[in-house]
């Protein structure tokens, strides 16, 4: 007799345990996929925070650096910033920008074309942050050929 309640015991026990994972599993919020941009021309300006360029891994000439840009009412994002200081074209199969995921900062960065001598920017959107913040960073990540290079930036806006 005890041995048959100690096996409905256990039976009640997995499935009070298996309801309990599937709640769990089934409540957690949905991750969500961020968008695709287009490459845009930078400009920058004293709202801009940069780390210093480096050269990518599979072609010294493309060099990419992470910025953040922060505005006035408490909106900052990131940029991968890729320059091809090469002297013909180089085709960019993949970018990334990593920046306040909880909040929305990501981004996947269309395949393009990067003219020789020129410097193009893909935008993460923006998030409110607010005016006295501190990111542990905006990671970037540019893929050649199926190499990837990735660098970071951390900022630090003071309350104004």
């Amino acid at each position: 007799m005890i041995i048959i309640r100690t096996v409905f015991a256990r039976r009640r026990l997995s499935a009070l345990l298996a309801a309990m994972v599937g709640i769990v599993l089934f409540s957690a919020p949905q991750a969500h996929a961020s968008d695709t941009v287009k490459w845009k021309p930078v400009s920058t300006n004293s709202n801009w925070s940069c780390g210093a360029y480096i050269g990518h891994n599979d072609r010294a000439h493309i060099k990419l650096k992470a910025c953040i840009v922060t505005n006035s009412s408490g909106g900052a994002q990131a940029v991968l910033v890729v320059q091809n200081a090469g002297t013909s074209d180089q085709y960019l199969s993949k970018g990334r920008v990593i920046f306040e995921s909880q909040l929305g900062g990501d981004v996947w960065c269309a395949p393009t074309n990067l003219a020789a001598g020129r410097t193009a920017g893909c935008y993460a959107p923006t998030v409110q942050v607010g005016n006295c913040w501190r990111t542990s960073s905006a990671t970037v990540e540019l893929t050649l050929t199926r190499v990837t290079a990735a660098t970071a930036n951390g900022q630090y806006v003071p309350c104004g």
